[in-house]
């Protein structure tokens, strides 16, 4: 299995409650516990519809990820889900904090096969070395007696060193909750009402922040029928366009190895 990290680029909207029950909202995603997560069919049908649409890569689409229609059968690579790691929060004047929780990077060092990392679950930590025994704001969240952590942590290169933080595990939603992006929208009538309104209904929509990272994994079924693997690495290690609303924006994405 070979394991890889997910960079959202753009604001990233995977629909999430039923339409009967979310009333004017469209949330993301969430398991059952809030956790924001990526189900591994939607970023399939999103490397699949981007393979499709490159002349380069049109030809490995069936092998890749099987067939369609009268042609159903199953592809040589498997596509795992994607779980957070860090996520960003923005604070205003002082940049971006990633924040992730030993939930969230043990259950990265598990898919991975390595030892779990030693985090005291209601320890608050930085790797900044000038924070330790201070105190972090996160807009509204006070963050107290912060710890320096010293180790190694998984993330991309590009998340600074000393922007990351590590919080309780029952904490983590309400980071999640202040990081993501909300952005009202409307639907207007084909006509105005009698009192000359074309607004047919407000809704506000989410969406995974810019700079959230995910890992996600891909493993092959049969090593002996899978075409070109080199032409497959190059195609998932490139930007591509996840979940709905990207044609106003949104979904834009990067996959890279864990070791870049």
């Amino acid at each position: 299995m070979a394991t890889e990290w997910l960079i959202c680029r753009e604001p990233v909207h995977i629909g999430g409650a039923d339409s009967s029950s979310r009333g004017n909202n469209n949330p993301i995603f969430r398991l059952s516990d809030r956790t924001p997560a990526i189900p591994g069919s939607s970023l399939r049908g999103a490397l699949r519809e981007h393979a499709e649409h490159s002349p380069e890569y049109q030809q490995y689409v069936s092998n890749w990820f099987g067939g369609q229609d009268e042609n159903m059968s199953p592809g040589y690579i498997a596509l795992g889900w994607g779980w957070p790691v860090w996520w960003p929060v923005h604070v205003l004047g002082y940049g971006s904090w990633w924040v992730s929780c030993p939930a969230w990077l043990n259950r990265y060092q598990q898919l991975l096969g390595a030892n779990p990392l030693l985090l005291q679950d209601k320890t608050i930590y930085a790797t900044d070395a000038a924070l330790n025994n201070k105190t972090v704001f996160l807009r509204w969240l006070k963050l107290t007696q912060i710890n320096h952590y010293q180790q190694p942590l998984p993330a991309p290169l590009e998340i600074p060193e000393n922007r990351r933080l590590i919080v309780p595990n029952d904490s983590i939603n309400l980071i999640v909750d202040m990081g993501l992006v909300r952005q009202p929208r409307v639907s207007l009538k084909d006509e105005p009402d009698d009192d000359g309104s074309l607004v047919k209904n407000l809704f506000s929509v989410e969406g995974l922040p810019p700079g959230a990272v995910f890992m996600t994994s891909w493993t092959i079924r049969d090593s002996n029928k899978v075409e070109e693997l080199g032409k497959w690495a190059e195609f998932l290690h490139s930007e591509h366009f996840l979940g709905g609303l990207w044609s106003v924006g949104y979904g834009r994405i990067l996959i890279s190895q864990t070791g870049e």
